[in-house]
């Protein structure tokens, strides 16, 4: 599922404060307030869904790409009529930002357990009018090549899932982004690129997936596996502007190492063929690659591995420390012998809901480039 996060560039102001005494100060001053505010219970409603929880709290960010941003963040989790308590909770995401610079963005990740978890529905529903970075293809991008690309697009994402197995479902996707105001800068990096999407076009995309999970809670697994494989096809027969395929694989496995310390670790491999967008390429500096610059390497395929060990601190508060190895390539076969760039990171967690898990994350991430600022509501993986 979709999380929103602010990354703000290494060259932002906040991270420019990180390296000044007074970072701390600034740091809390934004979380404090935040942490208080989700001190309050969540709100209990009784209606057609049972124990229905929500989370609300405020964004607000600055780069000098957006400007000010600011916003609000909400997590509604609950369970269906009939469902019973030892069942999966549902959960509905909803964020909105705004930046003085007229960026918007609206967002609504779902993830849907019906029928005592034999069915489960995963997508969002989303628009965004918003700039993205391009700094070329390739794991040898150059940093100094960086250049910033508008876009407005309408977003849907919709997978059903049915269990066929005990854990194992398969299920149909379908992915659908409508490209529009593409603004480049002229004779830049991107318009001297040679890749597919330069214009105004639209994805449109119906895929298989299948499915196994063992994790003991979606919000903050402690034990268990997550493995989900995709296999996705673009077809001007149904609306999209291009022709193309991409498959991915996300594998996740989660262990007590102690009575509250958890070790999570993510391997992630992805490709696409010929044709696929700029704007659907495999990137790091995703929630997995925390600390590279959004979209900072980027390319048709996508090989990277993530550790994390996850530990209490005191009350609600926990923290974390992760690292990370990844690198993209023209196909899948050259990601193993190409050129890997690491990241690592420090994070704090305060937990919003007792019931469900659910926590506010806040991480730092590190590279030979510079750093990377992320909050969020639930775990990166």
């Amino acid at each position: 599922m979709a999380n929103f996060w602010v990354s703000l560039p290494n060259n932002s102001i906040l991270t420019g404060l990180m390296k000044k005494k007074n970072t701390l100060i600034v740091i809390l001053s934004v979380l404090l307030p935040l942490l208080v505010l989700a001190q309050k219970k969540p709100k209990k409603v009784r209606d057609s869904t049972k124990n229905l929880k929500i989370t609300a709290l405020p964004v607000v960010f600055y780069t000098p790409e957006t400007a000010l941003g600011f916003g609000g963040l909400g997590l509604a989790t609950f369970r269906l009529n009939n469902e019973p308590k030892s069942t999966r909770p549902s959960s509905v995401q909803l964020g909105v930002s705004y930046t003085t610079k007229n960026q918007l963005l609206i967002f609504a990740p779902y993830e849907i357990y019906k029928d005592e978890e034999r069915w489960r529905i995963v997508g969002e529903l989303g628009y965004y009018k918003f700039f993205y970075n391009f700094f070329g293809l390739g794991i040898d991008s150059n940093e100094d090549d960086e250049e910033v690309y508008e876009v407005d697009f309408p977003r849907v994402r919709l997978n059903v899932l049915r269990e066929i197995f005990p854990r194992f479902s398969l299920g149909l996707g379908y992915e659908y982004d409508r490209f529009s105001n593409l603004q480049i800068v002229e004779n830049g990096t991107l318009d001297n690129t040679v890749v597919a999407g330069k214009r105004d076009g639209t994805v449109s995309n119906l895929g298989v997936l299948a499915f196994y999970d063992t994790r003991d809670n979606i919000f903050f697994p402690t034990k268990g596996w997550f493995l989900q494989g995709n296999l996705f096809t673009s077809s001007k027969l149904i609306g999209a502007s291009f022709n193309y395929t991409k498959f991915e694989l996300d594998s996740r496995f989660y262990q007590k190492v102690g009575k509250k310390q958890v070790l999570a670790v993510n391997l992630f491999l992805a490709n696409s063929s010929k044709n696929t967008p700029f704007y659907d390429l495999y990137y790091l500096g995703t929630k997995r690659t925390r600390g590279f610059a959004n979209r900072r390497f980027q390319d048709n395929a996508e090989l990277s591995f993530v550790t994390e060990y996850r530990f209490p601190i005191k009350g609600r508060f926990g923290g974390a420390v992760f690292g990370s190895t990844g690198t993209v390539a023209p196909d899948l076969g050259k990601t193993f012998s190409s050129k890997y760039r690491n990241a690592a990171g420090l994070g704090l967690r305060y937990l919003v809901n007792k019931r469900d898990g659910v926590r506010i994350r806040v991480d730092y991430g590190l590279t030979n480039e510079g750093g990377n600022f992320y909050f969020t509501i639930k775990e990166a993986f």
